[in-house]
């Protein structure tokens, strides 16, 4: 929505995509959550969210010739996969540091072969943050990938953290029950997994060879 004297956009298209990604993850949650009232919520914040998108791409300059090679489709493509190859990084390191016993010293008792899972990092939560970090990319703070990516892991492990953990998993506030130190596990996958995605979408912003980013004629 734009003032058509002043040229000024009345509804910003970032507080746009920010309130878009916002309403998908948390009517998601919500119809996953299963019962009659959750569903109905989440439907509708499903609908937002259409709605949202559809007033930032609408009023916003998007596409190859305004934005460059890193575009939002390319941001979009280039995050989801960010987001899997982030998790597969996660599973790897969580493997050597259930296998070198450093979890072990955490007080956690969790095997190489559960440990991401448990500590909340599943294949839906790294999808979707890779999308949504795809999306945002531009507006989160960090003049590099490396420090993008911690700020990405950092705003995932809060949500591991306060949400997902003590209300999803049941493991108490920080996920205290599984260890009191269980936080710093979740906050080091964390920025592993950040890092990762961002190194992702920053690879197609610099090469002309990434597939994902390059756009057909």
């Amino acid at each position: 929505m734009t003032d058509s004297e002043t040229g000024v956009e009345m509804f910003p298209s970032g507080l746009a995509l920010v309130l878009a990604v916002v309403s998908l993850g948390v009517g998601l949650q919500l119809v996953a959550a299963g019962s009659r009232n959750a569903v109905g919520g989440g439907v509708l914040l499903l609908v937002a969210a259409l709605a949202f998108t559809a007033l930032a791409l609408a009023q916003g300059a998007y596409g190859p010739a305004s934005e460059g090679a890193l575009d939002l489709s390319a941001r979009l493509g280039l995050g989801l996969l960010g987001g899997l190859l982030g998790l597969m990084a996660v599973r790897i390191a969580a493997w050597l540091s259930a296998s070198s016993g450093v979890l072990g010293l955490l007080g956690l008792p969790i095997g190489s072969g559960e440990g991401v899972v448990v500590l909340g990092l599943g294949i839906g939560h790294a999808l979707f943050g890779g999308i949504a970090f795809g999306v945002l990319y531009a507006y989160v703070p960090g003049g590099s990938y490396l420090a993008r990516g911690i700020v990405a892991g950092g705003a995932g492990t809060a949500y591991m953290l306060l949400k997902v953990l003590p209300l999803d998993r049941h493991a108490g506030w920080f996920g205290l029950d599984y260890g009191p130190l269980a936080f710093v596990a979740v906050a080091l996958f964390g920025i592993v997994w950040g890092i990762a995605c961002s190194a992702t979408i920053a690879w197609g912003a610099r090469t002309e060879e990434a597939p994902i980013s390059r756009h057909l004629e």
